[in-house]
């Protein structure tokens, strides 16, 4: 392969296998003479398909590389470093939390942090040292071995795992607060996205960024009026040279730090939602205002033709529309605040994951009151669309 042919201006070409079966077999031709024999069955057939093979596997891999420089198609170190350019980073694996967990045992002993308690399936480990007190008891604080959702219901930590003198008996009086798993590349790619104009400030877009950029925000709504006159925009009353946000996700403190630290100066905000922020610089509080998305509970009815064998084809269409509901399926962001619920995309993403699935109707409704449609359901800017899976229902022709 001295005359590598296949990265020009306007990326990598990936030829089909047989054109480079063609190319290798002329290759050996010219070498070895045009009557040459090229039957697999040869000995020189059987060293044209392994050249061949060889060069496809060189091919798909300069493919798979080039593509790691296209942000939207990225993964892994190669997306982190893309959206290391402008700040951004993955957001980490976290483990489940087992808050003031009761234990017990004999009075002055000492359980080390570190020390393991389990519920039938996972262990947790205390955060920091406990010492038993005088009557018996003590409480300590435990997240979980394994990082990531790791349920714990309410007394489900009940054996101990790590042998220390003096301890009898530990228990969870409430349910762990679940961890996350680390950010998949699908999720990284969204934010990346959201989040372009994150080193600026005072801008639209770098507002918008700084809130994506938040922990916990999941989507947004934005506006902003430039008049030195009460507007309605979009059907939202804005105050004279102001802006407003409609938030899911993240907490209130940390919301409002974005906008303070990101808006125009002397711009006002709207919003029912209220957090005092502390500037640090001038040590002066600030009242800040924005908004949280209404919960618009809707339903989806989907009549599919299963094509091929699937061994429980409602569970999966269900899993596959919560899927994109929950922006998990690649360059869909799903139920966001202030879009429509689209028939389309659902029918799509169904269509896209199962293979076999054939969609004859998509329809939609709000949950109250019922009132199916195969059209955009219609979403304001301060709602967000909620769509669970018992909300669905599969229908199989």
């Amino acid at each position: 392969m001295a005359d590598y042919q296949y990265i020009n201006n306007t990326g990598v070409i990936i030829p089909d296998t047989e054109t480079l079966l063609i190319e290798v077999q002329d290759e050996f031709k010219n070498a070895f003479g045009a009557d040459m024999s090229t039957d697999p069955s040869t000995p020189q057939g059987l060293l044209i398909t392994g050249e061949t093979i060889a060069r496809k596997k060189v091919v798909d891999n300069n493919s798979a590389l080039a593509n790691q420089i296209n942000p939207n198609v990225a993964g892994g170190v190669f997306l982190d470093a893309i959206c290391a350019l402008t700040g951004l980073r993955r957001a980490v694996a976290t483990p489940s939390l087992v808050k003031s967990a009761p234990l017990t045992g004999i009075a002055g002993a000492i359980i080390p942090s570190g020390s393991r308690a389990k519920t039938t399936d996972f262990e947790f480990e205390l955060i920091s040292t406990a010492i038993i007190a005088l009557d018996g008891t003590a409480t300590g604080d435990f997240q979980s071995v394994n990082l990531g959702a790791i349920p714990c219901g309410i007394g489900d930590l009940n054996t101990i795992v790590t042998t220390v003198l003096g301890w009898e008996t530990v228990t969870n009086p409430d349910v762990a607060i679940l961890g996350t798993d680390e950010q998949s590349d699908e999720s990284l790619r969204s934010l990346r996205r959201n989040t372009l104009a994150l080193q600026g400030v005072a801008l639209v877009e770098s507002i918008i960024s700084a809130l994506y950029d938040t922990i916990g925000v999941r989507s947004l709504q934005f506006r902003e009026n430039i008049a030195s006159t009460i507007q309605v925009i979009d059907g939202i009353t804005m105050i004279p040279h102001s802006i407003w946000a409609c938030v899911d996700g993240g907490t209130d403190e940390a919301i409002g730090e974005a906008l303070l630290n990101n808006k125009s100066l002397g711009a006002g905000y709207n919003g029912v939602q209220v957090v005092n922020v502390v500037e640090p610089i001038s040590g002066q509080t600030y009242v800040v205002n924005f908004d949280r998305p209404d919960p618009i509970s809707v339903i989806c009815r989907i009549t599919v033709k299963v094509n091929a064998s699937l061994v429980n084809p409602v569970t999966s269409v269900k899993e596959a529309i919560i899927l994109w509901a929950n922006g998990g399926v690649n360059g869909e962001d799903g139920l966001t605040v202030g879009t429509p619920v689209s028939p389309f995309e659902i029918g799509a993403t169904v269509n896209s994951q199962i293979q076999g699935i054939y969609i004859q109707l998509v329809e939609l409704s709000y949950e109250t009151p019922v009132a199916w449609q195969s059209t955009e359901l219609a979403i304001a800017i301060d709602e967000i669309a909620i769509l669970v899976a018992g909300g669905i229902t599969v229908v199989i022709v």
